[in-house]
C-alpha cells in the first residue's frame, strides 16, 4: 500500500535499468526535494581546482539556488573528516511544481551510469530524509496532482512494455490525452443529460419533465460513441499481451519453414523427413506491429512412436490456448486424414483459423471446395473467407498472411481514430457504461418516471469516471500502479 501522507515526504529512485550504463538518473519528488539537493550538490565552479580539497564552508559561500527546468554541471559530494568528499560529476536538472512530471518539486540527477555512484547517491538522499519511491509512484503522484488522468497513467505502462512500433505509437496518443478526451467528451453530455433531469424533478413547476426524444437522441449519440471505444479492447488485448498463433498441418507440410519465414532465421530444423519436428516451438515475432507468439507444432498423423504421438498431443494442447490457427494444407499431397484430425479439434475447441494452401511452387492436387472434409471446416470459424496462397520455402504470399493474421486481430478496429485503445479493466466499465444506457432507453420506452433514468444516467456516468480515475477507489489505484518499475 501507498503511504497515506504521500504528499509529505520526499521519495528518491533510480529511474533507469539497473546495472551498468553510460548514465543512469536518479529521480527525487517532494516537499524536501531541492533542500536534500542542495546539501549535497556543488555546482562547478568556474576556473575552480578540483584536485585540491574541498571544504564544507564552501556551501556557505556558494549559494546555489535550483532554477526550474535549467541543468546545472556539478558534483555530488559528502562530507568525509571536515573535507568534501566527491562522489561524481553530475548534470542536475530541477523542475518546480505544479510544472513536473509529479507536479511536485523534482529533481533528475544525471549521472555516471555505475551502480556504487547510485547506491551512494542514493544512500546520500536517504540520509537526509527521503525514502525510497514504491512501484510507480512517481506517475501514481501525477495521477494524484491531476497532471494525467488514469487512462495516461496505464499508458505510461503500455509504453514503457511495448514491443512493437505500433504498441508505442498507440501508447503515446493514449498518453497525449486523446482517449481520455473521448471519455470525457461522452461523459460530460451524459452528465448534462443529468443535470437537466434532476433539475425537471426538483424545479417540475419551472423546469418540467425533459422530452423523451432529447434523452433518446443523446444516449444514442453516446452509446454509438462507446460501442466503438469498446471494439478496440479487443484488439487492445492482442497489442499489449500478444496473439498467440498456432501452426498447424500434417508432417511436412511446411510449418517449420513458414515458422523460419516469419522470424527470418531458422530457427527450427527443416528436412525433407516427415515427422522432424517432435515438439511445439514458440518464438515472439512482429506482424504488421502486432506482438505475436509463433507456436509450431508436431505434424498431426497417426503413428505409433511414442514420442511423436505425445508431441501430436501437445499440438492438440496448442489449438487449444491459441487465439489463432493457421491450418497449413500441402497442396502437393491434397487432403486426408491429418485433415480430418485437424479440423475436428478445430470444431471442438471453436478455435479461429486461417486456412493456408502451401507449396504453390510445386506441382499441386486440386482440393475442391466440395470436399466432405472441406464441407466440415465450414462449421469451424474461418477468420478470413478465402484461402491464402502461399510458398513457405520461398515466402511467396508471406505479406498477404500477416495481412490477414493483422486484420483478423484489429477487427475493424477504429484505434487511431479513437486514438487508442481500453485495457481489459477500461473495456469492463465501457461495457457497464454501455448496459446502463441500455437500462435507460428501456426505462424511457416503457414510460418510468425520471428519477428511475437519473438512476440509469448515474451509473454509466459513475463507469466513464472510474475509466478516467475521477471516482476510483484505493484498491483500484494501487493495483494499476503495482504494475509499474520502481522509479517511474
Amino acid at each position: 500500500m501507498f503511504p497515506s501522507s504521500i504528499n509529505d515526504d520526499t521519495i528518491c529512485a533510480l529511474s533507469t535499468a539497473p546495472g551498468v550504463g553510460a548514465i543512469a538518473i536518479v529521480r527525487l519528488s517532494g516537499p524536501q526535494a531541492f533542500s536534500i539537493v542542495q546539501k549535497i550538490f556543488l555546482p562547478r565552479l568556474p576556473g575552480s581546482n578540483n584536485s585540491s580539497p574541498l571544504s564544507p564552508a564552501l556551501f556557505q559561500t556558494v549559494d546555489w539556488q535550483p532554477k526550474s527546468h535549467q541543468a546545472t554541471i556539478g558534483y555530488i559530494v559528502q562530507e568525509n573528516q571536515g573535507n568534501l568528499e566527491l562522489i561524481d560529476e553530475v548534470v542536475l536538472i530541477p523542475y518546480k511544481g505544479p510544472n513536473s512530471y509529479t507536479g511536485e518539486d523534482m529533481v533528475e540527477i544525471n549521472c555516471h551510469g555505475s551502480p556504487i555512484v547510485t547506491r551512494e547517491l542514493l544512500n546520500l538522499a536517504l540520509e537526509r530524509g527521503a525514502r525510497l519511491a514504491q512501484a510507480g509512484e512517481f506517475t501514481k503522484r501525477g495521477f494524484l496532482a491531476g497532471r494525467i488522468d488514469l487512462t495516461q497513467a496505464e499508458a505510461v505502462l503500455d509504453l514503457i512494455h511495448s514491443k512493437t512500433e505500433r504498441q508505442s505509437r498507440l501508447a503515446l496518443t493514449v498518453l497525449k490525452g486523446q482517449l481520455g478526451d473521448e471519455i470525457k467528451s461522452v461523459r460530460s453530455k451524459l452528465m448534462e443529460l443529468l443535470t437537466r433531469i434532476v433539475a425537471g424533478i426538483d424545479f417540475p413547476e419551472e423546469v418540467g419533465d425533459l422530452a423523451t426524444d432529447d434523452i433518446e437522441a443523446i444516449t444514442d449519440d453516446c452509446s454509438t460513441r462507446l460501442q466503438q471505444l469498446a471494439k478496440t479492447a479487443r484488439s487492445g488485448r492482442y497489442l499489449r499481451e500478444g496473439l498467440k498463433l498456432a501452426i498447424v498441418g500434417r508432417p511436412n507440410a511446411g510449418k517449420s519453414s513458414l515458422l523460419n519465414q516469419m522470424l527470418n532465421f531458422e530457427r527450427a530444423i527443416v528436412t525433407d523427413i516427415p515427422g522432424t519436428t517432435r515438439d511445439s516451438i514458440e518464438e515472439p515475432v512482429d506482424v504488421n506491429g502486432i506482438p505475436v507468439i509463433l507456436i509450431d507444432t508436431a505434424g498431426v498423423r497417426v503413428t505409433e512412436d511414442t514420442v511423436e504421438k505425445i508431441g501430436i498431443a501437445r499440438t492438440s494442447k496448442a489449438i487449444e490456448d491459441s487465439d489463432l490457427v493457421v491450418f497449413l494444407l500441402d497442396r502437393s499431397q491434397g487432403i486426408g486424414e491429418e485433415e480430418e484430425v485437424i479440423a475436428s479439434k478445430l470444431i471442438e475447441f471453436e478455435r479461429p483459423y486461417l486456412l493456408v494452401n502451401n507449396k504453390v511452387d510445386l506441382k499441386e492436387k486440386s482440393i475442391s471446395e466440395s470436399h466432405p472434409i472441406m464441407q466440415r471446416l465450414s462449421a469451424a470459424r474461418a477468420a478470413v473467407e478465402a484461402p491464402i496462397e502461399i510458398s513457405a520455402r520461398y515466402g511467396n504470399g508471406l505479406e498477404q498472411l500477416k495481412a490477414a493474421i493483422e486484420q483478423w486481430a484489429l477487427a475493424g478496429s477504429p484505434l487511431q481514430e479513437l486514438g487508442g485503445s481500453l485495457n481489459q479493466r477500461q473495456g469492463q466499465l465501457c461495457l457497464r457504461a454501455l448496459e446502463s444506457l441500455g437500462y435507460l432507453k428501456e426505462s424511457v420506452s416503457t414510460g418510468l418516471p425520471h428519477d428511475c433514468l437519473g438512476t440509469d444516467l448515474r451509473q454509466a456516468v459513475d463507469a466513464l469516471d472510474e475509466i478516467s480515475g475521477v471516482a476510483v477507489t484505493e484498491e483500484v489505484i494501487t493495483e494499476v500502479f503495482a504494475n509499474f518499475c520502481i522509479g517511474k
